[in-house]
């Protein structure tokens, strides 16, 4: 699992790049190749698989007109290297090398794009949940994670909530379910609405959920908690129901080394806590 983080990680690190400035340094080391090619052709066999390097990235990192234009590129340059093998400038050998090339490239450019977009696809039905659109529980590991020993690192607390809706089942059991779904993703709508850039929102499975509030320490997270409670009850209103939400949240003080499970178990605690008492209130912890 730590190499599927790190291996996000590094995509996620490429893709905040700044595509024209990616553009350009894949374009830089498309040249490199090329410059190599140049000079030691005839002394060394020919650079062809090299290109392929700066083509792949282009594919995977880029959208299609910059990584087919990467492509075609590739193609020229080798055919350039190409003609310098030709003792005299022959236009159809030249023009039928830089076909096949242009075969080559483009057919390895257009697999790899759909690969990206096959990943993409696997990766948000990994990490998305289908009806609320709140990321999985899996997906809330992983990220918790990271986010726990940057915490750590850098002694800066972070709050972890649980939330659990009470009488959610009498929607379903008197309304039906596609009723409860509507609340349900109303819920994580509302949720996320209130939530800083950094903070994750995450189903655990059925009416549960988790909130990550990073850099947040218990005053904070009071303020916010309570926030998003008031919206919720105020965005559910119109369902004409009896739901309600418990909520426990764990302040980690980063004082000491923790793990995620730690933290999700005392803050599953603080919940049904109160889920076994008052009900639609929030139980505040230290960890």
């Amino acid at each position: 699992m730590i190499t599927n983080i790190k291996r996000r990680l590094f995509y996620r690190r490429i893709d905040q790049i700044d595509k024209r400035l990616l553009f350009v340094l894949i374009f830089c080391l498309e040249c490199f190749i090329f410059w190599l090619d140049y000079i030691t052709t005839p002394a060394l066999p020919p650079f062809t698989t090299f290109y392929l390097a700066p083509v792949i990235f282009a594919a995977f990192f880029l959208d299609k007109k910059p990584a087919y234009l990467m492509a075609l590129a590739a193609a020229v340059e080798g055919s350039i290297v190409y003609q310098r093998l030709l003792t005299n400038f022959d236009l159809l050998l030249t023009g039928f090398d830089m076909l096949s090339k242009s075969v080559i490239f483009l057919t390895v450019t257009f697999l790899i794009l759909q690969l990206r977009k096959l990943l993409d696809y696997l990766e948000e039905q990994a990490s998305v949940d289908y009806l609320t659109k709140a990321s999985t529980r899996r997906c809330f590991y992983e990220m918790s994670n990271t986010e726990l020993a940057r915490s750590f690192r850098y002694k800066h607390p972070v709050t972890l909530v649980f939330m659990d809706l009470d009488n959610f089942k009498q929607v379903n059991d008197t309304q039906g379910h596609e009723k409860g779904d509507q609340l349900l993703a109303q819920a994580a709508l509302t949720i996320k609405s209130g939530l800083r850039e950094g903070d994750l929102l995450a189903r655990f499975g059925g009416d549960e959920f988790a909130i990550w509030l990073h850099h947040t320490d218990q005053e904070q997270a009071k303020i916010i908690i309570e926030r998003i409670r008031e919206n919720l009850l105020n965005a559910i209103a119109p369902f004409n129901t009896k739901v309600t939400f418990s909520m426990g949240a764990v302040t980690y003080l980063a004082d000491k080394p923790a793990s995620i499970d730690e933290l999700v178990a005392v803050a599953d605690r603080a919940m049904y806590s109160v889920k076994e008492t008052t009900k639609n209130a929030i139980r505040f912890v230290a960890a």
